[in-house]
């Protein structure tokens, strides 16, 4: 009994120990970027700016040349969207974008998905953001990590997070058809003469590396905006196509504005 409220007792000064630094973290108000604040000693700053129409986005990153115990521990970033001189500008400020194991900072995909659309990444901090901005500087900000663009229309986006998520927008509609977290981690996307489908990752074998689980598949149903458990056999699987990102973080440098 003692040693359990001992553990208890650990525990619950950690859970307050974390939560006390999450609200510091949290509280740091959004600041205007100023280059005296990033000396080239200590880190790398990149810019970069792009039009849609008469929007202009505006990417400012600060890269630390080495990780830090200091905020940002990584990198800084900055996304500024003017829509004209009287419309106030939208203003994102991610303080301090860290790793967590995978990509992080703001990324431009080299292949916009629509014209109707500019499309930005954030990703870090088991928070994967996609930003759609429209002509008129409106942005729609909604779960993101890697995605690939269906039938030419509707943007396939996964989670960048510790848990699995989905969300579909509908490109020619412009409105988000589906978001989910209720569905396993991905290993790969398929496309047969039923449309589209995703394997489950597993871990299994001591390797640390996911693999496809066999027999089951998830079918995404682009008219309904629904994802259905399906049996799927090892013929299906090997004579359906498999689909590749459009955008993958991994293959773009982390906290370098482009």
């Amino acid at each position: 009994m003692v040693r359990h409220t001992l553990v208890r007792s650990a525990e619950l000064l950690l859970v307050l120990t974390t939560s006390v630094a999450v609200a510091q973290r949290a509280a740091k108000p959004n600041l205007p970027f100023r280059l005296s604040d990033y000396p080239k000693s200590a880190f790398e700053v990149t810019r970069s700016s792009h039009d849609l129409g008469a929007v202009r986005i505006q990417i400012i990153q600060a890269k630390m040349r080495k990780p830090s115990a200091q905020s940002p521990g990584y990198c800084r970033a900055w996304v500024n969207v003017i829509r004209g001189e009287i419309t106030p500008p939208a203003f994102y400020d991610y303080n301090d974008l860290e790793p967590v194991g995978y990509s992080y900072g703001i990324f431009v995909p080299q292949k916009q998905p629509s014209p109707d659309y500019f499309v930005l990444v954030k990703e870090g901090d088991y928070n994967g953001r996609l930003l759609l901005v429209d002509g008129s500087g409106h942005i729609t900000d909604i779960p993101g990590g890697t995605f690939f663009v269906a039938d030419a229309r509707f943007l396939v986006n996964e989670y960048a997070s510790d848990s699995p998520g989905l969300a579909v927008f509908d490109l020619m509609a412009h409105k988000l058809l589906m978001r989910s977290t209720d569905v396993p981690y991905v290993q790969n996307w398929y496309r047969d003469s039923k449309g589209y489908f995703f394997t489950e990752s597993e871990w299994s074998g001591g390797s640390g590396e996911p693999h496809e689980k066999l027999g089951v598949a998830y079918r995404l149903s682009l008219a309904q905006g629904k994802i259905a458990r399906i049996n799927i056999a090892a013929a299906e699987l090997k004579s359906a196509t498999k689909i590749a990102y459009d955008f993958d973080p991994r293959q773009y440098p982390d906290c370098v504005s482009k």
